[in-house]
């Protein structure tokens, strides 16, 4: 009789253990699935990957964001995603950090369902078990591409900064030294007061303090559109208008090289624009045209209409240009100023600041040149 007490005892021991092992495994389970939902919801993409490194599980975020199924994320699958310029470093990263068990920290581009590749921050560690058993990595990522927008952005315009003041420090000493020059001639005693010589001092003057003036309102106007502070302001005017004005304006220069003008128009075409960045590419395209033909040469400027474009050129007969210098001519890193066939200077900016202005009224630039044929840019505007 006490041997069946004990036994029935130990059998309600048990069952009282065993029910208290299921309410434990019923809490775990349900801790597990609070977890799980967690992670779904969380606002990072979350990713987990077992002993093969292969990935096991992304999140319900993760998945929105690709707009991929697990199925196709599953394994390697999400490195389908991966830009790939960015595929090489970033399994690099992830397998080195995996074989020495450390956590690890990248940045990457990963296409979204919309099909744009956004950066991603990666941040990954590798998870145990209870008894420190190692089961895998695990990670969260975050959309950083406003911020990674900032910071590139930050990057070239400090880049351009630094540019900007090597051209000021470098570039401006040259046409002030020679200011200084002329100046102290004009002042010293001994200089005479032959007034022939001071004239050809005093015009030498104006022709650097003009120049030098041109090269700061190009230097001014870059400053302006790398920092997006040139605004459009377009109206409706005849180019006709522009075109007759700046030809009378480019009359001295070529009188003196004896290069003649001419303006091809089929008929007169409106556009809507902003008049003046109009007349800062043609006034910088013909005086490249200038600058580059040689004496007794000739230049064209057309204007045609071409479906719902207007197209200007400025056609040249002057020295032309070879290959290698027409792969650089819309840089402004590159500020190559090369003189003209009259020994003639330029601000180096003047192509690259066509085009900008070009671009901001979606339009399109280019060049066909040939060396010691001339060349012949275009531009082309929306009506």
């Amino acid at each position: 009789m006490d041997e069946n007490a004990t036994l029935i005892a130990k059998i309600k021991t048990l069952e009282a253990e065993n029910d208290r092992l299921k309410r434990n495994q019923v809490e775990i389970n349900q801790a597990k699935e609070l977890y799980l939902k967690i992670f779904e919801d969380f606002p990072a993409l979350i990713w987990r990957s077992g002993l093969d490194k292969k990935c096991n599980y992304f999140n319900k975020t993760w998945l929105d964001f690709t707009g991929r199924s697990f199925e196709q994320e599953n394994g390697n699958g999400w490195a389908e995603g991966v830009h790939s310029e960015d595929f090489d470093f970033c399994l690099d990263t992830y397998v080195k950090a995996f074989d020495l068990r450390e956590a690890f920290y990248m940045e990457y581009r990963l296409k979204n369902k919309a099909g744009e590749y956004r950066w991603i921050r990666d941040i990954g560690r590798p998870f145990y078990d209870l008894d420190n058993t190692f089961l895998g990595y695990i990670g969260s990522c975050y959309d950083i591409t406003e911020s990674k927008d900032n910071e590139l952005k930050l990057e070239e315009l400090n880049a351009t900064k630094n540019k900007f003041l090597s051209i000021l420090a470098h570039d401006l000493r040259t046409p002030f030294s020679t200011l200084i020059s002329f100046s102290n001639l004009l002042l010293d005693e001994r200089f005479g007061t032959n007034s022939a010589e001071i004239n050809a001092l005093l015009t030498k003057i104006q022709s650097v303090s003009i120049h030098s003036m041109a090269y700061l309102d190009d230097l001014l106007l870059w400053g302006r559109m790398i920092s997006d502070g040139v605004i459009l302001n377009k109206q409706h005017f005849q180019s006709t208008f522009p075109c007759h004005e700046l030809l009378v304006e480019m009359e001295e220069p070529a009188r003196s090289k004896n290069i003649t003008l001419e303006f091809v128009e089929e008929s007169p075409v409106e556009l809507y624009a902003d008049s003046y960045m109009f007349k800062t590419i043609l006034r910088n395209l013909l005086n490249n045209a200038l600058k580059f033909t040689r004496r007794n040469g000739h230049i064209c400027l057309s204007v045609r209409k071409n479906d719902s474009f207007i197209e200007i050129s400025v056609a040249d007969n002057g020295v032309g240009m070879e290959q290698n210098m027409l792969d650089i001519l819309w840089n402004f890193n590159t500020n190559i100023t090369t003189e003209g066939t009259d020994q003639e200077v330029g601000t180096g900016f003047g192509l690259s600041i066509c085009k900008q202005l070009v671009e901001k009224h979606q339009g399109k630039i280019w060049v066909k040149s040939e060396k010691n044929k001339g060349s012949e840019f275009t531009f082309q505007l929306p009506l």
